[in-house]
C-alpha cells in the first residue's frame, strides 16, 4: 500500500494514521471472514476483499481516510493498556480487597479459565472457528467473568440519532459463537464513549434524550448458538455466490445499509428566498405551513444524504456511490 498525506498532516500525526497494527493475512491462502465483516453489505464486503487484494499489490491510499478507525483504535488500546500494565493499582484505588484483585488473570488460557480459584479476564482476544469453507474470527474488547463487553467510541448525534442494536447483538452473538468456553452469558453490554459529550448540552437536552455521562453503558441479549450459526452460514451463502461477480452485477446497498438519512420537506414562504422557513419531517407538516400563509410559497422535498460510503473499504471501486456524489446526496468527509 502507498500513502499519501494530501492535507499535509504534521510528522507526528501523519506517522500515527499511517501505522497500520491490523493483521490483514491472519489466514494466509484460505478464505477469511471477520465477525464484523459478516454484519457489512454484501456489497461492501465483496469490494472490500477486492480493495484489500489491491492494498497488497501497491494501490495509492490517503492517510486522512483512517482517521476515525485511529481513534476508535486508540482507544481501545488505552483500555487494553490499562487492564495489562496497571490493573491491579487501578482497582487498589477503587477500593476492591486484595484477596480478589490477587485472583483476576488477565488473558488465560481456556484451560486455566476453568479454575475456580481465579477470575479471568479477556480484553482483545481473538478467537476463530472455521465453517463452510472460510474461517470466521473476531477480537473481543473484553470479556469479564463470562460476559462480553464491546467498546463503541462514537458521537452523541449518532447515538441518539442510529439504532444499531441490532447489529450489535448479531457482532456478539457471533462472538459467544466463537468462544462459547469464554463468553458464557446470554447477554453483553456495549460501552459508548461518546467523542463529543458536552456536560452543558447534557444539562439542556436532557428531555430530548441527550445522553447524561460520556460513557453510557447498554445491556442487550445476544442469540441463541443455534440460530447465530444459521445466520452465520445464510451470509457465507450469499459471499460466495458473488465472489466472482462484477461489480456491476453486485447488489446495490440499501438506504439502511447506507445509513441515509429520511427524507425532508422544506418550505420557502418566499419562494426565492435562498433559506427555508421550516424543514419538516413529512409533506403533511410542510403543506399545513403552506396552507397557512395563504398559499404563497413553495415545498421542496429534499432527499436523505447517505454516509456509510465514507467509511466503506470498497469506495474506490463502488459505482453506486458515484451515483450519490453527481446527485449530491453524498458529502466527502475522507
Amino acid at each position: 500500500m502507498i500513502l499519501t498525506n494530501e492535507n499535509k498532516y504534521s510528522l507526528s500525526i501523519a506517522v500515527f494514521l499511517a501505522a497500520d497494527f491490523y493483521d490483514h493475512n491472519r489466514h494466509p491462502g484460505k478464505l477469511h471472514m471477520s465477525a464484523t465483516g459478516l454484519l457489512k453489505p454484501i456489497r461492501q464486503t465483496i469490494l472490500g476483499m477486492r480493495t484489500a487484494k489491491m492494498r497488497d499489490e501497491g494501490a495509492t491510499r490517503d492517510i486522512s481516510q483512517d482517521i476515525p478507525n485511529r481513534v476508535g483504535t486508540a482507544i481501545h488500546a488505552g483500555i487494553e493498556r490499562a487492564w495489562k500494565h496497571r490493573h491491579k493499582e487501578a482497582l487498589t484505588a477503587l477500593g476492591y480487597p486484595e484477596n480478589v484483585i490477587e485472583k483476576i488473570r488477565v488473558n488465560p488460557s481456556i484451560e486455566d479459565a476453568q479454575n475456580s480459584d481465579i477470575i479471568p479476564v479477556y480484553i482483545e482476544t481473538r478467537f476463530y472457528k472455521e465453517l463452510d469453507g472460510f474461517i470466521i474470527d473476531g477480537e473481543a474488547d473484553f470479556i469479564g467473568e463470562g460476559v462480553l463487553e464491546d467498546f463503541k467510541s462514537t458521537g452523541v448525534y449518532g447515538y441518539m440519532k442510529e439504532n444499531n442494536d441490532e447489529k450489535y447483538i448479531q457482532q456478539g452473538s457471533i462472538y459467544r459463537w466463537l468462544a462459547p468456553e469464554v463468553i458464557t452469558a446470554d447477554f453483553m453490554r456495549i460501552q459508548h464513549i461518546f467523542t463529543d459529550w458536552s456536560k452543558l448540552d447534557a444539562m439542556i437536552k436532557k428531555k430530548a434524550g441527550y445522553p447524561q455521562s460520556r460513557i453510557v453503558p447498554k445491556k442487550l441479549e445476544l442469540m441463541p448458538l443455534a440460530e447465530t450459526e444459521a445466520f452465520i452460514k445464510s451470509k457465507l451463502r450469499i459471499i460466495k455466490a458473488h465472489l466472482n461477480s462484477p461489480e456491476s452485477a453486485l447488489p446495490f446497498c440499501t438506504k439502511e445499509e447506507l445509513w441515509q438519512d429520511d427524507v425532508k420537506f422544506a418550505y420557502y414562504k418566499n419562494p426565492a428566498g435562498a433559506r427555508a422557513t421550516k424543514v419538516c419531517d413529512t409533506y403533511g407538516e410542510a403543506h399545513q405551513h403552506f396552507m397557512k400563509d395563504k398559499s404563497v410559497g413553495i415545498i421542496k422535498e429534499r432527499p436523505g444524504k447517505v454516509k456509510r460510503c465514507n467509511y466503506c473499504d470498497g469506495f474506490d471501486l463502488c459505482t453506486q456511490k458515484d451515483t450519490y456524489l453527481a446527485n449530491g446526496l453524498l458529502e466527502l468527509n475522507r
